[in-house]
């Protein structure tokens, strides 16, 4: 199984990645205008090649950048490009309790078999408060036709798919309360022809009356 320094090592954004990113950013953003005025101590977890939360260090004055993973290669990609960097479990960060006024994360939770010490140990950092924003790969889409496809060699290693209802009881046995699951490309289909096409652009399709018939949902939570 590839590790995950290499992976980084290796990584480029994709056209339908760089559209889906934005939509996150946009979502993040309203969540922290929610939070009302002065600075907010903002914490990406499992961040990877940071791309979000580099957006929001480039394009929000008042927001204090955190970034969090566990492999070194991400964490030497990001120094010197937000104000903080930490390398660490996600699931046991030893970071101070109570410290961030927005946690989020993109396509992490999916990869422990128990997801519950990641929930929890978000819940022991997030101010009262403030919220935790979670992306994670919706259960019916393209998305995950393409991961079977692979036959158990997955490159990313362990990952899971979730339902709307099973993404919702899996963060209230943490600790947090659900405002909203938004749902972000229906069936994928939208990424898939950005792939095609070598292109992003802005689709017409968004929404769809399946709830988990997206390539990811996001859960917008507060404590409980």
């Amino acid at each position: 199984m590839l590790s995950w320094d290499d992976y980084w090592k290796r990584y480029e954004v994709s056209k339908a990645e760089r559209w889906m990113i934005g939509e996150r950013h946009a979502l993040l953003d309203r969540s922290l205008d929610s939070l009302g005025t002065g600075t907010k101590k903002v914490l990406e977890v499992g961040c990877g090649a940071g791309n979000n939360i580099l957006r929001l260090h480039e394009m929000r004055a008042d927001v204090e950048c955190h970034g969090l993973d566990f492999s070194e290669v991400s964490v030497e990609m990001l120094k010197g490009k937000i104000p903080f960097v930490h390398r660490a479990d996600c699931r046991d960060t030893k970071l101070p309790a109570g410290e961030y006024d927005l946690i989020f994360s993109s396509g992490l939770m999916e990869h422990f078999p128990d997801e519950l010490p990641l929930v929890r140990e978000m819940h022991r950092l997030i101010k009262p408060g403030g919220l935790m924003v979670t992306s994670i790969p919706a259960r019916y889409s393209l998305w995950q036709l393409y991961k079977h496809a692979h036959f158990g060699k997955w490159v990313h290693g362990y990952e899971k798919s979730y339902t709307r209802g099973g993404l919702v009881k899996v963060l209230e046995q943490g600790g947090w309360k659900v405002d909203e699951v938004v749902g972000l490309d229906p069936f994928s289909v939208n990424g898939f022809v950005m792939k095609l096409l070598g292109r992003s652009f802005q689709p017409v399709w968004t929404r769809n009356l399946f709830p988990a018939g997206y390539t990811e949902l996001i859960a917008v939570t507060r404590p409980a």
